[in-house]
């Protein structure tokens, strides 16, 4: 499996697989799959991780203390 690790804001960390694309604005992000499908839709700020929205089946570990989020899926067609 093939990750990518993105550096946010305030010290988090989003590692995802290297065909998830991530767009910000300011603190606010999307999380795009291999289809252009948003996959998550999330906020960090310094004290917290929010999930705003997000696909019915996307699986996501947070580690609060290590401030990581992994998105767990793995596509299963990628080009």
């Amino acid at each position: 499996m093939a990750n990518k690790s993105h550096e946010l804001l305030y010290g988090w960390t989003l590692i995802a697989h290297k065909s998830y694309k991530l767009f910000s604005n300011v603190n606010s992000y999307v999380l795009l799959d291999q289809d252009n499908v948003v996959s998550m839709q999330f906020t960090a700020t310094e004290q917290d991780f929010e999930i705003i929205h997000s696909e019915y089946d996307l699986r996501v570990k947070m580690i609060p203390v290590f401030k990581t989020i992994s998105v767990l899926n793995v596509p299963d067609e990628v080009s």
